[in-house]
């Protein structure tokens, strides 16, 4: 991902030193608001698998990261804050893997419809179209908004375009990966 470069509209986002925390900056450069991803910890443990006791495994499981399932906070410099809530654990067909922001009494999904695409919907509308770039373009993100979008649209855009990005896997290409990987 192209994280350098801005939106369309001028939006950009900046990833922490420590990967802490993603701040999503406006056209003008002020900060708009940041996601932060939740705390991992030892009661977060997937069914099934053994406990890990290398002090590696224990300094990861205390790091911030972004982890399917799990909400992430997004607090904007307005005081308001949400929830980012990228795919559902252990999903395998493309439609459970969208990802869905609350916030500001509306709720915002970004909906994979092929291994490149996607769309944003706003409350059930669709926002904007995106696709992923192919071959050596997969970095490239192109956007069409076609609807009107205010401050806080363009944050989410913003959170889809440079942070989920579009495209997932479908079932058939997952297990086919899995199974490759035995």
């Amino acid at each position: 991902m192209n994280w350098n470069s801005s939106t369309g509209t001028g939006w950009f986002v900046n990833l922490a030193e420590d990967g802490s925390a993603v701040t999503i900056f406006d056209p003008s450069g002020s900060i708009y608001g940041a996601l932060s991803p939740t705390h991992t910890d030892e009661g977060d443990q997937t069914p099934g698998r053994r406990k890990r006791d290398s002090s590696r495994a224990a300094r990861d499981r205390q790091a911030l990261t972004f982890r399917k399932g799990h909400p992430a906070t997004l607090r904007l410099s307005g005081g308001m804050t949400g929830t980012v809530t990228d795919q559902q654990p252990k999903a395998m067909r493309r439609k459970n893997k969208r990802c869905e922001v609350v916030i500001s009494d509306r709720t915002y999904v970004f909906a994979h419809s092929s291994s490149r695409k996607a769309t944003a919907l706003r409350d059930g509308s669709a926002l904007a179209h995106m696709a992923r770039g192919r071959w050596s373009n997969r970095s490239t993100v192109t956007r069409k908004t076609v609807s009107v979008t205010d401050a806080l649209d363009e944050c989410v855009l913003t959170l889809f375009q440079k942070v989920v990005t579009p495209g997932r896997t479908g079932a058939f290409d997952q297990v086919i990966s899995d199974l490759s990987s035995i």
